[in-house]
């Protein structure tokens, strides 16, 4: 496996179990961000897996239309449409922890990677890649 996909599968489990301390460590605002950045590596790196690049954004519906596309599957861009503002919920998290003094409550941070671990779950069936 290419040096750059093992890159982009470790990075987002990291992300992944930071997530869960930064949680534990009630700093809400870096679990947000760290739920963010799991999910939007690992979608990097199931494109990557098949596709050989991925799309340089960190825009979900992006790398969503790209991973149905090389999946060959709508039940993952089913998934995002009835989903939506779950996945601009976490696109907020990205922007907002890094730029903007907005707080995460700890019900937000809860509710975030709640949704990223039934979405994460979601893709091990489409992809046979598991994160955790």
């Amino acid at each position: 496996m290419p040096e750059e996909t093992e890159f982009l599968k470790k990075r987002a489990k990291e992300f992944w179990q930071r997530a869960k301390e930064d949680f534990l460590k009630a700093r809400y605002n870096l679990c947000a961000l760290d739920t963010e950045q799991a999910v939007q590596l690992w979608l990097k790196y199931l494109i990557f897996l098949k596709a050989g690049d991925f799309p340089k954004t960190h825009y979900f519906e992006r790398l969503i239309d790209s991973l149905s596309d090389i999946y060959n599957t709508s039940s993952v861009k089913e998934f995002y449409k009835a989903n939506i503002l779950q996945f601009s919920s976490l696109e907020d998290a990205y922007l907002t922890s890094r730029y903007l003094p907005k707080e995460f409550s700890k019900d937000e941070a809860e509710k975030l990677m709640e949704f990223a671990g039934t979405f994460l779950k979601f893709l091990e069936k489409v992809s046979n890649e598991k994160l955790v």
